[in-house]
């Protein structure tokens, strides 16, 4: 068989085997998490209008207030416009149907598979050792990386959650990136002047900067794989990717610019740094928690079991915690040790891939899990594109052992053992997007696996509220109360809960409650109004709505409730003269 031949084959396949596992997921009929604030309640996404206003970020920042938009909205809209896009022409080609989101991000997820199969045969064929690798292996490795990457359940939080089309989409303008790259680089091997990919590449990048931030690591790695596997002097490297490095200050001039819009103030390196930092975390303390959160994803790969939407992740704070110091031993064995066995077998491309599949891993993953805090200490989707390079590390080692061991029988039972490895990812990967099946099942086991952690008790409360199961909705958020008692939204949602049940006094109370913990938050005083104008005190009531109005301009529930109650003040006053 031809390497073309095979070449369309596992190309093929990975469509039919993608379609095959992630299939169910199309049924599903809602969107989760933070989808609802992004995506469903965005109306930045119904008109295509408020691209061009992004031109002057300081007035496309303004939307918070005339919009009534939470700022993280909009300021993910500035960062991320191409990413917003595609969402947008999901809703201008079916609304909110969630097929068609999940069609997309499915699609991403294929291509992703394929264009991994397609970087590392290129790796492999470029490499001046190639000659000297066996034909098995030049189609073993990009074959069982590939799908590897495509059936890992740990990809199902890019795929199957629709928020994290940011994930999977920015993964796919890096590995397009990389491939074009070597697409041009293949060219000049063969003394071909063709400049298109190289250029195309320089596009596929500039778009991706307005995905995801962490395509500010793909000019590093372009130098990486130059010095590394196509064994180019540093200087040359670097001259090579030129183009791509230039496009570095991109992504920090942008983040700089859309921090000084949000808050108002002149540029700031320190505000930049905190735009996304919403819990407060110091930068140390983050960078200390982030060497165990990376190997925590590692043994998710090797071992996927107890993944969780919302983990429990313990932040540290003292640099000689047991766990940091073994995770800091650990991260230096992987890189050191991948490099002393790159150095010593040259002759052999497996042993480069492997050195550059565990700096491709912590590269990656530098953005998010190293010392800019991000709004959660872990999440596995930020692990999708990092995952790429562990992979080829590893079964380059497993190939690595084939040759060593050298039978027939060996490379049938490795081939054999790989093949139900591939299967029980499968089954994991099916079984795991039946989590996504519905917000209470997703709750459900997040609260499960992280019983101390409110937001899970939250949102499966909210989940059971809008299934109209109230009597479980408040179970839910009473133990979120009980575990953090300042977590204000949780009040404004049993306020609505307890209008519903018409236990007005309830309502007065937990908004109080919610009152002293943020007295800004207008639904507080809109639910009070409610539950005092359903209790007769009209002038309360009254006062209530306003206080509302006057902390959100325009809040349209606020200002039908206070033209109705002063309706009734003034009908009761006719009917007493």
């Amino acid at each position: 068989m031809s390497d073309s031949v095979f070449r369309r084959i596992v190309l093929s396949a990975i469509i039919l085997v993608g379609i095959l596992v992630y299939a169910n997921t199309l049924a599903f009929r809602e969107i989760n998490f933070d989808g609802i604030l992004f995506i469903l309640n965005n109306p930045l996404l119904k008109d295509f209008d408020y691209y061009v206003q992004l031109s002057d970020l300081s007035d496309f920042s303004r939307l918070d207030e005339q919009l009534g938009l939470n700022s993280d909205v909009t300021t993910s809209f500035m960062l991320r416009p191409v990413a917003y896009l595609t969402f947008s022409i999901n809703y201008m080609m079916s609304g909110f149907n969630p097929v068609g989101f999940r069609i997309v991000n499915l699609a991403i997820h294929i291509i992703n598979a394929q264009l991994v199969f397609a970087c590392i045969q290129l790796l492999l064929n470029l490499s001046p050792c190639f000659s000297r690798l066996s034909r098995y292996s030049a189609q073993f490795i990009p074959t069982a990386s590939a799908f590897i990457f495509l059936l890992h359940p740990m990809q199902t939080e890019s795929v199957t959650y629709i928020m994290q089309r940011f994930a999977s989409l920015a993964a796919m303008f890096y590995l397009a990136t990389i491939w074009l790259y070597l697409v041009w680089s293949r060219h000049k091997q063969k003394g071909l002047k063709h400049d298109y990919a190289r250029w195309a590449s320089v596009v596929m990048l500039l778009l991706g900067m307005f995905v995801r931030e962490s395509l500010i690591t793909a000019p590093i790695m372009i130098v990486l794989l130059e010095v590394t596997v196509l064994s180019n002097f540093l200087k040359s490297g670097i001259k090579k990717a030129a183009p791509h490095l230039m496009l570095l200050p991109v992504i920090p001039i942008l983040v700089v610019l859309v921090s000084a819009a949000q808050s108002g103030s002149s540029i700031s390196i320190a505000g930049a740094l905190n735009v996304v930092n919403y819990g407060g975390v110091s930068a140390a303390h983050y960078a200390l928690t982030q060497m165990v959160v990376v190997l925590t994803y590692l043994r998710l790969y090797l071992l996927p079991y107890s993944q969780n939407l919302d983990p429990d992740q313990i932040l540290y704070t003292l640099p000689y915690q047991l766990p940091v110091i073994g995770a800091a031993l650990l991260i230096g064995f992987l890189v050191g040790g991948s490099y002393l066995l790159c150095r010593r077998n040259r002759g052999d491309v497996r042993y480069t891939l492997v050195f550059v599949g565990v700096c491709w891993y912590f590269l990656a993953l530098s953005v998010s899990s190293s010392f800019v805090p991000q709004p959660d200490l872990m999440a596995e989707h930020r692990a999708y594109f990092a995952s790429v390079g562990f992979i080829m590390a590893l079964i380059c080692l497993v190939d690595l052992l084939r040759t060593a061991l050298g039978t027939a029988r060996i490379n049938r039972l490795i081939v054999g053992l790989l093949i139900i490895w591939c299967g029980v990812l499968s089954v994991l990967t099916y079984s795991r997007n039946n989590m996504w099946r519905s917000g209470i099942s997703l709750w459900s086991d997040a609260a499960k696996k992280s019983p101390a952690k409110h937001r899970p008790w939250y949102n499966l409360g909210i989940a059971y509220y809008k299934s109209g199961r109230l009597s479980e909705a408040l179970k839910c958020l009473d133990k979120a109360i009980a575990i953090d008692p300042g977590f204000d939204e949780v009040y404004q949602v049993l306020g609505i809960i307890y209008i519903d049940l018409k236990r007005y006094q309830d309502v007065e109370t937990v908004s109080l409650q919610g009152i002293n913990y943020d007295p800004a938050n207008p639904v507080h005083y809109n639910n009070l109004g409610i539950a005092y104008a359903q209790m007769g005190r009209s002038e309360d009531a009254k006062q209530a709505f306003s206080t509302a109005i006057d902390l959100r301009p325009g809040y349209e529930n606020a200002m039908l409730n206070k033209a109705e109650i002063e309706s009734f003040m003034e009908s009761s006053a006719v009917r007493r003269r």
